[in-house]
């Protein structure tokens, strides 16, 4: 028993034109058209479905890819060239992408393709991520040092020290009376720009004598 076959109809023919053909020989998975970033998937050696303009007729044909020249890609898609040798006649020509329709056995190509691509762009932003998580404390660390140089003169500055004494003193009717004196490290500042620190702690110092006296003279009427 040989090869199935099987009744088939082209496209354009009428019913009287029907034949019967090999199915090993003569059916197969329909060819693909290529797209711009597929030329990559058609190498020299391969057999294509190549478009032949004729004086009388334009159809496709099986062909075998003999070279190809690749080029850059511009706005207008793929630019390669395709060096094919048609099945039916032997002939030659160098054709574009876009006559070309590759075979389905070729798709594994494309899939490599891709996966690489994925892998590569992975692996960048890995390394991208990587080397700036390591160098990021460095220039923190090199930015603290001078902004602490930078800032203890200014706290010196804004900051002065200064011993003011406070006191209380009450009605001089009263009995008891009492005093505080504490250490303020905040600077005392005035509303009147002729009146100085030193001007400041004076008054603070007539103020506790003032106290005293009165305390003391309580004391004697007692």
């Amino acid at each position: 028993m040989g090869d199935p076959e099987v009744q088939v109809r082209f496209a354009g023919f009428g019913p009287e034109e029907d034949e019967w053909v090999n199915i090993r020989k003569h059916v197969r998975q329909r060819s693909l058209p290529c797209e711009a970033s597929e030329c990559v998937a058609v190498l020299p050696g391969d057999l294509i479905l190549c478009f032949q303009e004729g004086k009388d007729q334009a159809l496709y044909f099986d062909a075998h890819v003999l070279d190809a020249q690749r080029r850059r890609h511009d706005v207008r898609g793929c630019r390669c060239r395709f060096l094919v040798r048609y099945d039916h006649d032997q002939s030659e020509e160098i054709v574009p992408l876009r006559k070309v329709c590759r075979r389905p056995e070729t798709d594994y190509r494309l899939q490599q393709l891709h996966a690489s691509n994925d892998s590569t762009s992975t692996d960048q932003q890995k390394s991208n991520t990587d080397s700036s998580t390591a160098t990021a404390p460095k220039s923190f660390g090199l930015m603290t040092e001078p902004m602490q140089k930078q800032l203890n003169p200014d706290l010196s500055r804004i900051m002065p020290t200064s011993h003011a004494v406070v006191a209380q003193t009450t009605n001089p009717e009263s009995k008891n009376v009492g005093t505080m004196t504490t250490n303020v490290t905040t600077p005392v500042t005035t509303t009147n720009p002729g009146v100085s620190h030193s001007g400041a702690a004076f008054t603070s110092a007539i103020a506790v004598a003032a106290a005293a006296g009165g305390s003391q003279s309580i004391q004697e009427g007692n």
